[in-house]
């Protein structure tokens, strides 16, 4: 998901008085309608209209939350776990409804959800392991797709909502397999040209998710690689 943007300084210890007003931090809220919207979202899979209003909906007040801690100071670990699961798991369960509509394909989607799920569990565990604030925080060490992906939120924007637009499309694509532009505003007659809109729009999507992929499998094997080598350092290293 986009980068929740980092508060200008830490909350004071008179605006928090204890834990539990964590909870209750606008980012958060918004965090908990997020899974709410997906949870009703996984409910309804079979109305295709209902489930994009609801599923989108979730997706894009994604982004409200990080308005929200910046505009309000209210930025947490918390809030950063929550939003990171939630990513997870609506991706995940939205792979799980795939791959019931496109029974040819339900063994990629098992891989795709192993390799988003594992990548960033690798992720979450070595920015803890090394003491990073954020598991966005990466150094200029690492490779470029990498780097850019989590610096510019630009970027990071693009290939979460391209990925994201990709099962989504696949997921429309099943239920209106044959409906063009013009079915959904006459003006666009002449886009009709191109054929399905949905089936255009997965194409579309396709590089970018497939970028996406990639991503993961880079922060995947460089998140090994800081793991093992924090192993050798602060363990066989000093027996040595």
């Amino acid at each position: 998901s986009p980068a929740r943007p980092r508060c200008s300084a830490p909350m004071s210890a008179m605006a928090v008085k204890s834990s539990s007003e964590i909870y209750w931090f606008y980012p958060n809220l918004t965090g908990y309608a997020r899974v709410i919207l997906s949870f009703w979202s996984f409910a309804v899979y079979d109305n295709a209209p209902l489930f994009f209003g609801l599923y989108v909906a979730s997706f894009l007040m994604d982004a409200l939350d990080g308005h929200l801690a910046r505009k309000f100071n209210q930025c947490s670990r918390f809030g950063a776990v929550l939003d990171m699961v939630t990513d997870r798991f609506s991706t995940a369960i939205l792979c799980v409804i795939l791959s019931h509509l496109w029974t040819d394909y339900v063994v990629y989607f098992m891989y795709l959800i192993v390799l988003d799920i594992v990548s960033h569990w690798f992720r979450m565990y070595s920015t803890l392991l090394l003491g990073s604030t954020s598991h966005k925080a990466v150094s200029t060490d690492v490779p470029y797709l990498l780097y850019i992906y989590y610096n510019n939120r630009i970027v990071l924007g693009l290939f979460c909502l391209g990925n994201e637009l990709f099962y989504v499309f696949l997921y429309l694509y099943y239920f209106f397999p044959a409906m063009l532009p013009s079915d959904l505003w006459a003006p666009l007659l002449p886009l009709d040209a191109f054929g399905p809109m949905f089936l255009v729009a997965i194409y579309v999507n396709a590089p970018i998710f497939a970028i996406k992929q990639l991503i993961n499998l880079i922060q995947m094997a460089i998140s090994c690689n800081d793991i093992v080598r924090w192993d050798f350092e602060n363990t066989y290293q000093r027996a040595t």
